[in-house]
């Protein structure tokens, strides 16, 4: 199978409307606006955590598995953090394909990704022959 390197140049050019990149442009910023929104809140909560957990060491009334838990919740909300920065870079990444044209071709196969792909997640890069073949490759079922 040939790879997007030993593609045609020509071959790597989506061929979505300008009226569909438009909506798929509509629904990044969406989502891009959504995601600062989910940081927002993160980055809220950790603080508070953190101040709750910091004047929590000074109380001995607070028992060990207390501040345990804190801490657990603390981890859980700096990993949801992780992944929502990561999931905006990716649809930052898609803007910029649809300013150059190659927004919705997958980068394995030069083949488009399917539209319906495109609207449940406009990040992708790869199509579902794309995913498939990487499944497989690495025995995921």
């Amino acid at each position: 199978m040939n790879t997007v390197a030993e593609l045609p140049k020509n071959s790597l050019t989506s061929s979505l409307s300008f009226e569909e990149l438009q909506v798929f442009k509509n629904l990044i910023l969406k989502k891009i606006a959504d995601g600062e929104d989910e940081i927002n809140f993160l980055l809220d909560s950790i603080h508070e955590m953190r101040e709750n957990n910091s004047s929590d060491l000074t109380s001995s009334q607070h028992h060990v598995a207390d501040i345990g838990s804190l801490e657990a919740a603390m981890q859980v909300n700096m990993r949801l953090l992780e992944r929502t920065q990561k999931f905006i870079r990716g649809l930052k990444a898609a803007l910029k394909r649809i300013e150059n044209g190659t927004y919705g071709v997958c980068k394995v196969t030069g083949k488009m990704i399917a539209r319906e792909r495109l609207m449940a997640a406009p990040h992708t890069q790869h199509s579902m022959e794309a995913k498939l073949m990487r499944n497989k490759r690495l025995n995921i079922g």
